[in-house]
């Protein structure tokens, strides 16, 4: 899987659509903004990629009688978690379906049917929590998706975003850098990469996609609103 293309390679994409206008106004600016606001949301929730995915495991121990709700994990590159599941000693693998954002403290000892990631330090230590007291000594596995690098250099690539997926980033860049500069095609431009970015994911929800696009379509309707306004504004100190 390549990953070689940079910050600047999709500055040079966007120049024309924006009249050749430079986007490394000031020590990179507005370009390396507009490029980790597009990086976010592509790594973000609701959307997961298997080239961002990585894994935990945890082995309660079996010589123990009594496991607690809280386990710690060293996850520096922590972003979201994805799927828990168990496997008891008799290698029976069962999935936790319910992944909650929190959990509170519980007393009943059974085979937990829900996780969270209850907590996370600024050291990269994050606590997964079970919503009760475990009744075996299970294996706990889990997949996670990674939290974003931020880029500081229009030299920097986009990685871990490969190559092939450019076609959803560089129609990001372009629209964060028009917002940025209040361009009045924002939206176009943010509208295609909304698309795009959804069409690349078959897993989701419609109530993802809706959160989603409901979140996106108030940032464009926001940014239309704003050019209409400095449009009639100006219409009315000429006409006046």
């Amino acid at each position: 899987m390549s990953v070689t293309r940079n910050i600047q390679a999709s500055a040079l994409f966007s120049m024309p659509f924006i009249g050749y206008q430079p986007v490394n106004i000031s020590n990179g600016e507005p370009a390396i903004t507009a490029a980790n606001l597009t990086k976010q949301t592509i790594l973000s929730p609701p959307f997961r990629w298997i080239w961002n995915r990585a894994e935990f495991h945890i082995d309660l121990d079996p010589s123990e009688t009594s496991w607690g709700q809280d386990y710690l994990l060293f996850l520096p590159d922590f972003h979201f978690v994805e799927k828990v599941w168990l496997t008891d000693p008799d290698g029976k693998v069962t999935e936790i379906t319910n992944i909650a954002s929190s959990l509170a403290a519980e007393s009943a000892v059974k085979r937990p049917s829900s996780a969270a990631m209850n907590l996370q330090d600024e050291d990269g230590n994050v606590t997964l929590r079970l919503n009760t007291l475990p009744d075996v000594a299970y294996a706990i596995d889990g997949h996670y998706q990674r939290a974003p690098i931020l880029m500081s250099s229009l030299a920097n690539t986009w990685a871990p975003i490969p190559d092939h997926l450019s076609y959803i980033y560089d129609w990001g860049f372009l629209g964060f850098c028009s917002l940025l500069t209040k361009d009045a095609r924002a939206p176009i431009f943010l509208s295609k990469f909304a698309s795009h970015l959804l069409g690349s994911q078959d897993g989701l929800t419609a109530q993802q996609r809706n959160i989603f696009l409901g979140n996106f379509l108030d940032l464009m309707n926001q940014q239309a609103r704003e050019s209409m306004a400095t449009q009639q504004g100006a219409m009315g100190r000429a006409n006046g």
